[in-house]
Order: C-alpha cells, then sequence, then structure tokens
C-alpha cells in the first residue's frame, strides 16, 4: 500500500517502506518529493528549526507581570501592564514566537504523519 500526496491538483505517489528496506531508494526521492511540494522538506533535513522563545521581562522573571505581558504605561490606578481598560498588552515578540511554534509543530506532526502512513511493520 501507499499513499498518494496531494499537491493542487496533482499527486505524489509515496509507496511503502517495505520492511527490509529493498526499496529505500524509491521510498526516499519520493517522500523528499513529497515533501518538498508541500514546503516541509526543512522538517526532513533539519534545516527548519524549532522556535526560540524570546527572554523574559524583568518584570515577568520578577514575578510582577503576566507571562507575555509589556509592561506599559501606568494608568490613573498605578497598574503598570494595563491599558486604561484594565486589559494587559500582550508581548508582540511572545505573539510572534507562538504563530511560529505553532506553524513549525505543524510541519512536524506533517512529516510524521507523511512517514507513519507509507511504512509497512510487517
Amino acid at each position: 500500500m501507499s499513499s498518494n500526496i496531494k499537491i493542487g491538483d496533482d499527486a505524489v505517489h509515496v509507496p511503502r517502506l517495505k520492511l527490509g528496506g529493498s526499496n529505500w531508494v524509491l521510498y526516499k526521492d519520493r517522500l523528499l518529493w513529497a515533501a518538498d511540494a508541500k514546503g516541509y522538506r526543512g522538517h526532513l533535513d533539519g534545516l527548519a528549526r524549532e522556535p526560540i522563545a524570546p527572554q523574559a521581562t524583568a518584570a515577568q522573571a520578577a514575578g510582577t507581570a503576566a507571562p507575555g505581558a509589556v509592561a506599559g504605561p501606568a494608568t490613573a490606578g498605578g497598574d503598570a501592564g494595563a491599558t486604561a481598560g484594565g486589559t494587559v498588552t500582550p508581548d508582540q515578540a511572545q505573539v510572534t514566537y507562538e504563530a511560529t511554534l505553532s506553524e513549525w509543530r505543524k510541519g512536524q506532526a506533517n512529516i510524521k504523519q507523511l512517514i507513519v502512513l507509507n511504512y509497512s511493520a510487517n
């Protein structure tokens, strides 16, 4: 059995890897093609690295600010990091990191799925 990876109107046929590895060369080439076509090749060759979390601010390290919050100007009540409406301003670096991490995890999961779906355990 094998799977077809849809790419727009085209499909890349990835054969199942046989237990003894007798079709390794064909499997490897097709797996690389499919990963490349989907934009996940870096997850196979190690070029796609897990993003590094931003450093905590001094206020976060001291425990006086909420994680992912930026200390903003003090409001009338004297609460630094809160806006006039009483909400915390999100740290843009943290928001960007979380979005990037989510995309990286999605790529990792897709590659794992591609490999597992095309491996014959018997």
